[in-house]
């Protein structure tokens, strides 16, 4: 769809509280009748081509002051800096499948001023995604962030502790990421922590004792056999999934924890074949 495309569709929802556009094309251009949605709460743009979509007249989202859920399926994200309106009622935002293009690490971008009340975040096989703007963690309102399935994703911010609101962080199938940052110590409200198959993370924050709140950790197929002394204060863990040959590290916090269920689950795949 392009301007004279829709030039012949004149319509009006000013009542619509939700939208889905289903496409397949490598550009596409948003519908004008978007712009007067103003009730609009939850809109789902999914583009079922082979490549991610170029989207035009993202500028009408100024208009879009209700929206509170947006998922973005194979489609380049817009250049964040170029949006000056932010998006004060934004709560979930889903990018899947789509291409970073360096939105989030432009110079003067703060995301959290363009999406003040973000609380959950989502970003799933963006295979462009390097790393994530310091200016994230400035998010007080975030609850939960999870990325997945990013193999260039390579570190986290260091501030990370800032965003006191967080329970859920899950950084599952990144390859490339090879550490937590210390900060994540930090983090008073964290329950749920998932690095499995983040098949180069070689150990855990030595302060991980720190998260008093942490209820359960993912670490399946990831190679950490070091224990971490600190394990042994997380008072809220009741549950750690791992692979069997792990599992030993975790023996002195059972039996220091109570209610800890410690799952070691089998290796679904092995890698031996790269030393042969």
């Amino acid at each position: 769809m392009d301007d004279m495309d829709w030039s012949d569709f004149d319509m009006d929802f000013p009542k619509a509280e939700v939208l889905l556009l289903n496409f397949s094309s490598d550009k596409y251009v948003l519908p004008p009748f978007l712009s007067k949605m103003t009730r609009l709460k939850v809109l789902v743009i999914i583009n079922n081509g082979m490549s991610p979509a170029i989207l035009r007249d993202f500028s009408m989202f100024a208009n879009l002051s209700k929206l509170r859920s947006l998922w973005l399926e194979r489609v380049h994200v817009p250049e964040l800096y170029n949006t000056t309106i932010p998006m004060k009622h934004l709560h979930k935002m889903s990018l899947i499948l789509c291409k970073i293009n360096n939105s989030f690490d432009q110079t003067g971008v703060d995301v959290s001023s363009i999406f003040p009340k973000l609380g959950d975040l989502t970003i799933d096989h963006c295979d462009d995604l390097v790393t994530l703007p310091s200016s994230i963690c400035k998010m007080t309102s975030l609850n939960s962030l999870s990325i997945t399935n990013c193999p260039r994703l390579g570190e986290l911010p260091k501030n990370l502790s800032k965003l006191l609101a967080l329970e859920l962080l899950r950084l599952y199938a990144c390859p490339e990421l090879k550490a937590l940052p210390d900060e994540i110590c930090e983090l008073p409200q964290l329950k749920y922590l998932d690095i499995s198959q983040c098949v180069s993370m070689s150990c855990l924050p030595e302060d991980i004792g720190k998260l008093k709140t942490l209820e359960k950790i993912d670490m399946r197929e990831c190679y950490i056999s070091g224990r971490v002394k600190s394990a042994v204060s997380l008072e809220s863990l009741r549950h750690v999934i791992c692979d069997k040959d792990v599992a030993f590290i975790w023996e002195e916090v059972e039996r220091a924890v109570p209610g800890l269920k410690v799952e070691a689950a089998e290796k679904c795949f092995s890698l031996d074949w790269l030393d042969e």
